[in-house]
């Protein structure tokens, strides 16, 4: 039977689109399998560093708030002074693609807003990363961190970047980027904007290039002072796009194939 060439190749083509479409949304609902409670409490999630479990703070999910409603997590106030991280450990089949940290490229998104007044002092109140699942996310490939008045912090290397007045009190702000595990960089937008533009071109480096998965991580800081600010968080969304190596292959396979129904 004589096959179509333009169809043939298509259909290799289309074979990279899958991994471009399927996206990782943690929105926290009820039909996510999520009820009101501890986050620990999913099954996905898990307290990677508890420390002192009776002075740790909780991250919830809260009825009327994150199950059924629009304000996703909210963090609470414990007497501890360390944070406490919750993991959520991507697989390849929530991605639908095997991840490769010499080659992968994530999109991620989240909303975040505090829910107090900013305070005067400087303490960090919440953090998220993706990368490996190490103590406190130091070995993790993006680190973003916001402290309780205000300003934003991530990691360039082991370098610490800052900007101010980027978040209001009540207000949700959308951060999202891209990690790119092929050049060890990665972005950071608030609300559609790149900031840290005067810092590497707004490449930001790993603080650890050898991050070797796409695990997620949530920090949220015990609050044992007046300087703690709560917060919520929601909408947490990663999506993996295909390499230019993958692609690369694809269109190989597909010339090799017209050539060899050619000869």
């Amino acid at each position: 039977m004589k096959m179509n060439k333009k169809l043939i190749f298509a259909a290799f083509t289309a074979a990279a689109l899958p991994f471009a479409a399927q996206a990782l949304t943690i929105g926290f609902e009820t039909g996510e399998d999520y009820a009101a409670g501890n986050l620990a409490n999913n099954s996905r999630w898990s307290v990677t560093n508890p420390g002192n479990p009776a002075n740790a703070n909780p991250i919830n999910v809260t009825a009327g708030v994150g199950v059924g409603g629009t304000q996703g997590l909210s963090s609470s106030a414990g007497s501890g002074s360390n944070f406490t991280y919750y993991g959520f450990d991507t697989t390849n089949a929530d991605l639908g693609f095997t991840f490769d940290s010499e080659s992968s490229i994530l999109d991620y998104s989240f909303q975040w807003r505090a829910t107090d007044d900013f305070a005067a002092a400087s303490v960090d109140i919440f953090r998220f990363t993706i990368g490996s699942s190490g103590a406190a996310g130091a070995s993790a490939a993006l680190s973003l961190t916001v402290r309780s008045h205000g300003v934003f912090v991530v990691l360039d290397g082991a370098t610490t970047r800052t900007e101010s007045n980027l978040f209001t009190s009540g207000t949700y702000a959308t951060i999202s980027g891209q990690v790119n595990y092929a050049t060890n960089t990665y972005t950071v937008f608030v609300d559609d904007t790149q900031q840290f533009t005067a810092f590497n071109g707004g490449s930001l480096a790993f603080n650890n290039a050898n991050s070797d998965n796409a695990f997620i991580r949530i920090g949220n800081l015990t609050g044992q002072s007046d300087d703690y600010v709560a917060w919520n968080l929601d909408n947490i969304t990663v999506i993996p796009e295909p390499s230019t190596l993958a692609l690369l292959g694809i269109a190989l396979s597909s010339m090799m194939f017209l050539r060899r129904r050619k000869n």
